[in-house]
């Protein structure tokens, strides 16, 4: 994305760009770009290095021993993890400690998402490993495939994990560590909650009284001011000592640097690799916030944590432009058909706490309870949101929460024009890769 001072373009889908024309009168003061690394090194070397090397544990051939059953959890198709490049030297490992290949599982870690296809599953493991091993999807609501492993210590959460964790001898999970709206960060034991875990502990940690919004979006909450971190954490840590992760730190897409080993001390040597890289840092908030949702476009639910990430710069009654491809539409979002006539004048008057009641009686899904909760808290802090897609249907919702919705990037600006005629905007190329440093 290259931001002259008149104009901004960048990536749209796959091989596509897009171009927003600033108005006269209107500037770009501040481009907020992750940090990338001038030489990303080998894939296939780093994943040598990190599993030679684990942080806080011995090399996975020798933590893993012969003729234990194995459970390899993956994340899914939402998460930019290379997981078909990186499961191969896993397996390979399990095997070199003597595990046998008919006691290897693999499980994709949904939480709340939907299902894998088949084609997808192939292409996301690699067609050997899909024709060689057990592989399957994580059934949220299927009491038959969870088990309880106890409450969590500080909060008391009881928790419940797909019954080929806990049977398991030895678990690897394959992750990624990048900006996370409620964790924080993603990656470490985050695969086993949400990822692979039963329905309560999933809505006790996205309930809106767990950890209550202290920005939009909590991207890049340090450690130890996360609550909903620390019981990802002791949920983890309740399948005890049998846990082994294997996380990219991305660049946004691309692998940076791979960590292995401990799901806390490792994860925590790659959140700090993670935070040098993303975090980006701000004088003051802006009038006008210009945000592009890559990495997180490939559809419009997970594009909107993009735009939470962005929303932690806007100034209050400041316009948000966001913009994605979304080739995959709506994606998991689930949307009514329609809100009453007035439904942005009610979001914008209703006191933020009564949404928040009103949010949990209404949404089934927990994640999506919070997100709606960080839509609406956006909604009632910016002016104006004007969001730039290609056509997609079933928007009308959004529209009527006051989400303005364009598939001409010149009628965006127009509209931004008559919006604020004169102001200064902050640009943020890749804002599902960035967050507003937590000072």
């Amino acid at each position: 994305m290259s931001s002259p001072r008149d104009r901004v373009r960048f990536p749209w889908g796959r091989d596509q760009t897009r171009e927003l024309i600033l108005p006269a009168g209107r500037r770009v003061t501040a481009v907020l770009e992750p940090r990338q690394p001038t030489q990303v090194p080998d894939l296939a070397a780093e994943l040598d290095r990190a599993l030679a090397n684990p942080v806080g544990l011995p090399p996975l051939h020798r933590f893993a021993r012969p003729g234990q059953r194995a459970c390899v959890v993956i994340d899914d198709r939402t998460r930019p993890t290379p997981v078909a490049s990186i499961l191969p030297a896993v397996l390979k490992e399990l095997l070199r400690a003597g595990v046998r290949e008919e006691d290897v599982a693999i499980l994709i870690a949904l939480g709340t998402h939907r299902e894998m296809t088949k084609d997808e599953i192939k292409e996301r493991v690699g067609p050997e490993a899909a024709g060689r091993y057990k592989i399957e999807n994580h059934r949220l609501h299927d009491s038959n495939a969870n088990v309880s492993v106890g409450r969590t210590p500080s909060d008391g959460i009881a928790v419940s994990v797909n019954r080929r964790v806990a049977a398991a001898e030895v678990v690897v999970t394959i992750g990624c560590i990048e900006a996370h709206e409620v964790a924080g960060f993603g990656g470490g034991y985050k695969n086993f909650l949400p990822g692979c875990a039963g329905p309560e502990a999933i809505r006790a940690i996205h309930h809106p009284r767990f950890q209550p919004l202290t920005r939009i979006s909590h991207a890049g909450m340090p450690r130890g001011r996360s609550r909903v971190r620390r019981a990802i954490d002791e949920a983890g840590q309740l399948l005890g000592p049998k846990v082994f992760i294997v996380n990219a730190v991305l660049d946004p897409v691309r692998p940076a640097a791979i960590v292995a080993g401990d799901p806390r001390e490792a994860h925590a040597a790659g959140a700090e690799l993670y935070r040098a890289m993303a975090e980006v840092k701000l004088a003051g908030p802006a009038d006008v916030i210009i945000a592009n949702a890559a990495p997180l476009d490939l559809d419009l639910r997970v594009s909107m944590k993009a735009c939470f990430n962005a929303a932690g710069a806007l100034k209050p009654g400041g316009i948000l432009i966001t913009a994605a491809a979304a080739p995959e539409g709506l994606g998991d979002l689930r949307l009514p058909a329609r809100l009453p006539r007035g439904a942005k004048n009610f979001i914008k008057k209703v006191p933020l706490p009564l949404l928040q009641l009103l949010t949990g009686l209404v949404n089934k899904s927990p994640d999506q309870a919070v997100g709606t909760i960080s839509l609406l808290k956006l909604l009632k802090t910016a002016q104006a949101w004007l969001y730039l897609t290609d056509s997609i249907a079933g928007l009308d919702a959004l529209a009527a929460g006051g989400i303005e919705f364009f598939s001409d990037p010149a009628a965006l600006m127009a509209r931004a024009r008559e919006l604020r005629p004169r102001a200064e905007a902050v640009v943020m190329p890749q804002a599902g890769a960035s967050f507003i440093a937590w000072e």
